[in-house]
């Protein structure tokens, strides 16, 4: 149901709590000043401003709250980031750049309400961060009314109805998110709101975003990294050619994706430990049933480590077809090669080895068969 491994990073982003140590009076003249006012409730509390990275967080300044809930960031950065300031009850997201003078206003009961004034960016980044808020409490009441039914694995209508259910919150959300980001100038904030996008599934707009800001903003960190991804993405773009992939079968024979030109392959990432991964395995196996007699055969990449567990995913779950892997888990050679940042994650490869599409799972993969073969 979702992308497992980009939903931890983006969840751990915007709702992971922690505290963190020393504190930091006074100003400076020079550099980033951020003056800010909590609930007294928040009273010597220590407060850190951290920047936010693909390697995690990084303490920029921290703070100890006053008696009338005052405190103070300062410091100097070289260039405009993201940031967060962690608190019990949430994160303030914010834009900084070492030029900043923002004043903070930290609500009593939820960060979402807080108040950040200085900073259209900062605007801009209040409500994405709201509108993702919304999005993730609406799953959550989702899942609240499935799991009033008791049952630890629900009958395959229900399954099909949570998919249903999640599936239009999701395209809902993101289509919500693509037109906010649209609509936003001359701010580095579309740089942060594309991590709640798929960017198998949104190459196209990624690609949008790239060409009209890439220019603008050439020299921020952000703009380099979506402009390599993009680069990267489109070496597995529909209609490119799919690049070979050569692995070790669980026999430690050698088994590649170019040796199955002239049928039409789904090429399926996926682990033994990756329950949306084992959750589709059994619409795989049917359709893979349905159309091997007309060619279309499977090719199961794995980013297992345990070979045992592999091997024992496989059986379970019956997947009769061709398998591979290196065993290297997210160091696989595969994740760069196909710029994998989660799985579930599939391609559709056609005779010549052309790519017919990507992430299709589910209802969608059905019915991209069903065009391809006439039933």
């Amino acid at each position: 149901m979702h992308h497992i491994k980009k939903l931890f990073y983006v969840l751990a982003f915007c709702f992971f709590v922690m505290a963190c140590s020393e504190s930091n009076e006074g100003s400076v003249e020079s550099g980033f000043v951020v003056k800010g006012k909590a609930p007294v409730a928040f009273k010597n509390s220590v407060l850190s401003i951290q920047e936010l990275t693909n390697s995690g967080l990084i303490t920029i300044d921290t703070a100890t709250v006053g008696n009338d809930g005052s405190f103070q960031f300062n410091g100097n950065i070289k260039e405009k980031v993201f940031c967060v300031v962690r608190l019990k009850n949430g994160d303030v997201l914010m834009v900084l750049d070492t030029n900043s003078r923002l004043e903070l206003e930290i609500a009593p009961d939820s960060t979402l309400q807080y108040n950040l004034k200085g900073s259209k960016e900062n605007d801009e980044l209040k409500e994405l961060y709201q509108m993702n808020g919304q999005f993730m409490q609406a799953v959550q009441l989702l899942e609240t009314k499935y799991a009033q039914l008791g049952e630890e694995v629900p009958p395959v209508s229900v399954q099909e109805q949570i998919r249903f259910e999640y599936d239009s919150l999701r395209q809902n959300h993101l289509a919500s998110m693509r037109n906010y980001i649209s609509g936003l100038q001359h701010s580095i904030v579309p740089y942060f709101a594309i991590n709640f996008l798929m960017p198998d599934e949104d190459f196209e707009f990624l690609s949008q975003i790239d060409l009209q800001l890439y220019k603008q903003f050439m020299d921020s960190k952000y703009a380099v990294q979506l402009h390599q991804k993009v680069e990267d993405l489109k070496r597995t773009a529909t209609g490119a050619m799919a690049p070979d992939i050569v692995l070790n079968d669980p026999f430690g024979k050698n088994i590649s994706l170019s040796a199955l030109r002239g049928k039409v392959v789904l090429v399926d990432f996926w682990a033994s430990w990756c329950k949306p991964c084992r959750d589709e395995n059994p619409n795989v196996v049917k359709l893979y049933n349905k159309y091997k007699s007309k060619g279309f055969d499977v090719f199961g990449v794995s980013l297992d480590d345990n070979r045992s567990a592999w091997i024992d995913a496989i059986n379970q779950d019956k997947l009769l077809w061709n398998h591979g892997s290196d065993l290297l888990k997210w160091n696989s050679t595969v994740v760069k090669q196909y710029s994998i940042d989660g799985i579930p994650f599939t391609l559709l490869v056609d005779k010549d080895g052309k790519i017919l599409g990507k992430s299709l799972r589910g209802k969608d993969l059905e019915n991209k068969l069903q065009e391809i073969y006439g039933f």
